[in-house]
């Protein structure tokens, strides 16, 4: 019984741990660059429960009678995010670029660099080329990147054209997976540096979260019902020690 308190106790702690991992999605559902995140459960290993007493027997391999096995619960193995493209919808800004691969490198607040999707990029008042947080974006050797004041033309292959004299050529690299750890909504940091690639960015298009709205509420609602299944059985095992412990009180007066 004790074992099923167990159980029932861990089965919980995963819902919960889950569902919090399904209302960051929801919640950034209409985050622009945002990749969900995903939770893989495992079981813990089995139990094998036996009587410890001696057991009357000649062999000594019968010292134990196994009684039988009972499982010890759930808990989420890792977090994993969802790379998969999320939808690229047209806005005809000039500094609005989504990626078909890769990712944007741009300047964190601590002089780190980010690596992100969310290609909604402006100007500062330096005309320095920057994202809606206020980091720099970077060029293919790590540099900030200076606009001119005019509108400019970026390339598939993210040269930015002021006219046809190239300014500076946006960097974009791409990672093997497992390389990125997740730093912020839509921003990940890497230990290692990536690998350059070349094309693949669309002037005048974001692209969108790849979370779905409808798969992440009808997960959640499932994890919720375990959490609440869950919760009963504690509820109804703590009850039934409590009567136990009760009744054997009785019984010893």
């Amino acid at each position: 019984m004790i074992k099923g308190l167990y159980s029932a106790f861990t089965a919980m702690e995963a819902a919960w741990r889950y569902q919090d991992v399904l209302a960051n999605n929801i919640a950034n559902s209409n985050t622009t660059g945002f990749k969900r995140e995903h939770a893989s459960m495992q079981p813990f290993a089995d139990v094998l429960l036996s009587q410890q007493a001696p057991v009357p027997a000649p062999l000594s391999a019968r010292v134990q009678a196994v009684v039988g096995q009972i499982g010890t619960g759930a808990f989420i193995a890792e977090f994993a995010t969802d790379f998969g493209a999320g939808s690229i919808t047209p806005t005809g800004n000039e500094l609005d670029l989504a990626l078909t691969g890769g990712f944007f490198q741009v300047e964190g607040p601590d002089g780190g660099t980010f690596y992100t999707r969310a290609g909604r990029f402006g100007r500062d008042d330096n005309g320095d080329m920057v994202t809606s947080q206020g980091y720099f974006v970077l060029d293919q050797n790590g540099e900030r990147i200076t606009l001119p004041p005019s509108t400019v033309s970026i390339t598939p292959e993210g040269a930015i054209l002021d006219g046809d004299a190239e300014v500076a050529r946006i960097g974009v690299v791409d990672f093997a997976p497992g390389q990125l750890l997740r730093s912020g909504e839509a921003f990940f940091r890497s230990a290692d540096p990536g690998t350059a690639i070349d094309g693949g960015i669309r002037q005048g298009f974001l692209e969108g979260s790849n979370s779905n709205m409808v798969e992440e509420l009808t997960a959640l609602l499932a994890v919720q019902r375990t959490y609440q299944a869950n919760q009963a059985v504690l509820a109804r095992l703590d009850g039934t020690l409590e009567q136990a412990a009760g009744e054997v009180g009785r019984v010893g007066v």
